[in-house]
């Protein structure tokens, strides 16, 4: 019984967190999204804050880096899955 409503409270508290948040955002003039999107074999997310680019994750899952496309960049973190040698290797760059 109390572990059930220990959850509840939780869901409660993060169902408002939800909710609210993107009033107060708006009220303060404060931009943030995050996208997702699939292009060319590889999966990105980027993240914004008041129209500036402040991370972009890009899974690579054939293990080819992009020569163009936009994945370059300061802001860019690469996770590229690879074998080498018989071996399992995920490349962080």
């Amino acid at each position: 019984m109390r572990k059930t409503s220990c959850r509840l409270l939780i869901i409660l508290l993060l169902s408002m967190i939800i909710i609210l948040y993107p009033t107060s955002a708006l009220a303060a003039d404060f931009s943030f999204n995050i996208n997702i999107m699939r292009q060319d074999g590889a999966t990105c997310g980027e993240l914004w804050l008041n129209d500036k680019l402040v991370w972009r994750l890009a899974l690579l899952a054939d293990g080819a880096k992009p020569v163009a496309g936009g994945f370059n960049g300061a802001n860019t973190t690469l996770i590229i899955p690879d074998i080498v040698n018989g071996m399992f290797v995920v490349k962080v760059e």
